[in-house]
């Protein structure tokens, strides 16, 4: 079983496609090098309230595996061993407490 070469270099020029697009669309808007504000960067300048902010960090977060891996975990060892609900609460907690 080896690696599919064509997979992989379809994948490499996929990547340097982007990073040549993103890199143009920084020089054309004038932002690049400049210095942006983290929150700037990731909600390109928008407000995001509670409500929705609660609901985009929850999609995020709660995926296919989370779904599968928690219900094969429920499955295979009982409800106590399922540890990533768990885990993902502390992770927000932490989060939440230890930023500004």
């Amino acid at each position: 079983m080896g690696i599919f070469i064509g997979g992989l270099v379809a994948v490499i020029v996929f990547y340097i496609l982007i990073l040549v697009i993103g890199i143009v669309a920084a020089r054309r808007s004038g932002h690049f090098f400049t210095n942006i504000d983290s929150k700037e960067v990731m909600l390109a300048g928008r407000k995001i309230g509670l409500f929705v902010g609660c609901f985009t960090m929850t999609a995020t977060w709660v995926g296919g595996g989370f779904i599968n891996g928690s219900a094969e975990a429920v499955v295979k060892d009982g409800l106590v061993w399922c540890q990533a609900p768990l885990g993902y609460g502390i992770a927000l907690m932490f989060g939440k407490f230890l930023t500004n």
